[in-house]
């Protein structure tokens, strides 16, 4: 498992380029906001994943949030150590320093497409929440796929179903009435296509059920016997053509 990871950082840490470095703070924080502002009061310990200089971690500072910032660039964190004055950390989005439960918000803007292994990257920022900590991703939408940095960029239905998978629950996401209330009228509707084609994901940590309902092949541990089990053989074949059919033909 070691080797694995350690494979996984050095194939998303190739030709990397900078996050920042061009423009004025203003222009920098620009297309964040929308995004930040979506952090509440209530969640005051903030680990800032892909940070790059640390325009996002100085916003939040400035208001009042308690704010760790982790780049895998030790540039960009040397870079915005001189201009912000505060210590940027480096580090792997894979294998963060931290112990478990220790933020209340994970925000990852511009990031998780930067992932070789980006369920290994959700469930290590899981990891560092507390219970009920919320997560904000913000992804490219799919017109960013051609980025050759970009390893990751995900449909709307990938991306709610890798969230749900790596084990928080959906607060809001694209195309999705949101389960919480933004206090900032309607303008978050569905998160997405409104600022340079970003799209915005609101989850929460959930707790990971021990076992779940699969129609396919059954676990050997969990063998059961009785209607239940004569039940999913039944449903195995149809539901698998339904979800073929679906694969190939319906797209979002």
């Amino acid at each position: 498992m070691v080797n694995l990871l350690t494979r996984i950082i050095q194939a998303s840490s190739l030709s990397e380029p900078c996050a920042g470095g061009k423009g004025t703070f203003a222009e920098q924080i620009k297309a964040s906001l929308p995004f930040l502002r979506l952090i509440p009061q209530t969640k005051q310990r903030v680990l800032v994943v892909g940070c790059g200089e640390g325009y996002e971690v100085k916003w939040l500072t400035d208001q009042g949030f308690e704010v760790v910032g982790v780049t895998n660039n030790r540039i960009e964190a040397q870079a915005g150590n001189r201009r912000y004055g505060f210590k940027l950390q480096v580090a792997d989005m894979h294998t963060l320093p931290f112990s478990d439960k220790t933020f209340d918000c994970v925000y990852a803007a511009n990031i998780l497409e930067r992932s070789v292994a980006p369920l290994i990257a959700l469930q290590e920022w899981r990891r560092v929440l507390k219970p009920n900590g919320w997560l904000i991703v913000v992804m490219p939408s799919k017109e960013w796929l051609k980025e050759y940095y970009h390893f990751s960029v995900l449909t709307h239905p990938q991306t709610k179903d890798l969230l749900e998978k790596a084990g928080f629950k959906l607060l809001a996401a694209p195309e999705m009435n949101p389960r919480i209330d933004f206090g900032a009228g309607d303008v978050f509707y569905d998160l997405g296509r409104g600022w340079g084609h970003y799209d915005g994901y609101v989850a929460q940590k959930a707790t990971l059920p021990k076992e779940k309902f699969m129609l396919g092949e059954v676990h050997p541990e969990s063998t059961t016997s009785g209607p239940l089990q004569l039940i999913k053989q039944l449903l195995k074949y149809p539901y698998n053509l339904v979800r073929v059919w679906r694969a190939r033909y319906h797209h979002e």
